[in-house]
């Protein structure tokens, strides 16, 4: 399961210098939700240096954001069910808003419905893909 993790953020990284949707926020949220392991924090904080690398942004701002995204996804497990594609759709689409939002980016409505739609759609294809299945999907 960790090298699909591996391929996809390496695809993202790729994605990211093309089009401005946070794709990484999606995959950031389907991983949070499917794995529930500290390491996601890491992954958070690299994809998010290397954004701004990438971007000549302000170093560190990016990776900041992700790990606030992350952790706010793991204070919710508790009080939500957060292993439904409703709830990475809405916490997709609040997080690309906000992202979106704080860069200045246009058209955010619409690039966070699609990042949401992505996202939502990882999250079934990686369900499926591993050995944690419920019905809450």
């Amino acid at each position: 399961m960790f090298p699909i993790v591996i391929f996809l953020t390496l695809f993202i990284l790729a994605v990211s210098g093309i089009t401005t949707i946070p794709f990484s926020l999606g995959l950031l949220a389907v991983s949070t939700v499917i794995f529930r392991n500290s390491w996601v924090f890491f992954l958070a904080l690299g994809l998010g240096l290397f954004l701004d690398l990438t971007s000549l942004r302000f170093f560190g701002l990016t990776g900041l954001i992700f790990v606030i995204f992350v952790l706010l996804i793991r204070l919710y497990e508790r009080k939500f069910e957060t292993k439904t594609a409703t709830f990475i759709f809405i916490i997709t689409f609040f997080g690309s808003l906000i992202y979106l939002n704080i860069f200045d980016y246009s058209q955010i409505l619409l690039q966070s419905l699609v990042n949401s739609l992505f996202a939502v759609l990882f999250f079934k294809l990686l369900w499926l893909k591993s050995d944690r299945h419920s019905e809450t999907i």
